[in-house]
């Protein structure tokens, strides 16, 4: 299915949740095109993928169960830069969890995340928008079993346990050695890389493993991430190193 043919079932579809309460999406109008020229503004490089446009044509978005606003304007919103520096909010569900779109320096959509904010992970939702619309109503229409779901309750705590998508830096940069003026900066034994250029649904890493003085950092242009590995000591948290 398209992504309008999807969004079209949607609109139309009467669903029921997991307490057996019948409910239809909130849909909001499209954008016009001047409103689309504005919001062009927000995007990076000024620029709206032809399939977003597509969309925002049809509709904004909807309000409704589960992913709450899905909205596909909400350019800027999801505020961790060194998990997605450009992203629009998909949907949250009310616990500080976010679904979101992440797109490129370009402003061309790439892979739908699902950053869950405790357990502090980081996981590959779909591989791109119309995967997480069809997703999305799979959740709705079988919100008891569903790939969402299946992410939302059990694979971050699976990844938060096992984290085994980092490597330590300097693996990753002798596989890896187009990465080293970007690695070049981070000093000492203390780091480790989470790579999900190739990333499968479900595969994800524990960005917030290490504790409040947890760092992250993401690649400029690729889906690579450094993080800090090691927790600071009290001595070092007392004098600031």
């Amino acid at each position: 299915m398209t992504n309008l043919e999807i969004i079209k079932k949607l609109r139309e579809s009467t669903f029921t949740d997991e307490d057996g309460e019948k409910y239809q999406l909130e849909f909001q109008d499209g954008l016009t095109d001047s409103e689309i020229e504005q919001l062009k503004e927000q995007f990076p490089s000024n620029n709206i993928d032809s399939e977003l446009i597509e969309i925002l044509k049809e509709t904004k978005g909807w309000d409704g169960y589960g992913p709450e606003m899905v909205y596909f304007d909400s350019i800027g919103q999801f505020g961790f830069w060194e998990l997605s520096a450009n992203s629009i909010t998909l949907g949250h569900d009310g616990f500080g969890n976010h679904w979101i779109l992440d797109l490129n320096e370009s402003g061309k959509p790439n892979k739908v995340f699902f950053a869950c904010h405790d357990p502090a992970v980081f996981v590959v939702h779909s591989q791109n928008l119309n995967e997480y619309l069809k997703h999305l109503l799979e959740f709705y229409e079988s919100p008891d079993k569903c790939h969402l779901n299946e992410i939302h309750d059990k694979t971050v705590m699976t990844i938060w346990n096992e984290n085994d998508l980092c490597s330590q830096k300097t693996e990753f940069e002798n596989q890896n050695p187009e990465f080293k003026d970007f690695l070049n900066k981070f000093e000492g034994d203390e780091w480790t890389v989470a790579d999900l250029r190739t990333g499968k649904n479900k595969d994800g890493f524990a960005w917030g493993k290490f504790g409040a003085n947890q760092f992250t950092e993401r690649h400029p242009t690729e889906l690579v991430w450094v993080i800090k590995n090691k927790k600071k000591g009290f001595l070092s948290r007392l004098f600031g190193k």
